[in-house]
């Protein structure tokens, strides 16, 4: 996956997760909606897949949250993740908004991650991205495996 998360993304994905036994889900992007993001990930994480940004690459955003549901997460060399609070555009700007926080952080709970964790993604204002590598994600209490 790859570009801006748009509405109906997430049924595009289940008709091909449908036909896959297992994957791999590469995931690369600014981010987008974080609606069908959470659904894709909801998915990824139903079916025990892994997730990977692949070297050099990033996933911003809503593509984090994608990324954040894999059973097994994986970057490979030099790769970021990058999280900010969410936001809704109002006129042409972004306006951070705190109304799915809890949505989120229920979410986040639900795959496993500890509320420091849950913090860590959220607290980033909403014009700003918080880049992560690995070793700064695991000591943010999110587990992540090197690729290859």
């Amino acid at each position: 996956m790859s570009g801006v998360i748009g509405a109906g993304d997430e049924t595009t994905f289940h008709k091909l997760a449908a036909t896959l036994p297992s994957a791999i889900v590469v995931t690369t992007g600014p981010g987008g909606r974080v609606g069908p993001a959470l659904a894709i990930g909801t998915e990824i994480r139903d079916r025990g897949w892994a997730t990977l940004v692949p070297a050099g690459a990033n996933c911003a955003s809503a593509c984090s949250m994608i990324w954040l549901a894999g059973d097994r997460r994986m970057l490979g060399t030099g790769a970021q993740i990058g999280f900010h609070a969410m936001s809704m555009v109002q006129n042409g700007q972004y306006h951070e908004t705190h109304d799915v926080d809890n949505v989120l952080r229920q979410w986040l709970t639900d795959l496993g991650y500890a509320m420091d964790a849950t913090a860590t993604i959220v607290n980033t204002h909403a014009t700003s991205i918080r880049w992560f590598d690995a070793i700064e994600l695991r000591a943010n209490g999110i587990p992540t495996d090197s690729f290859p």
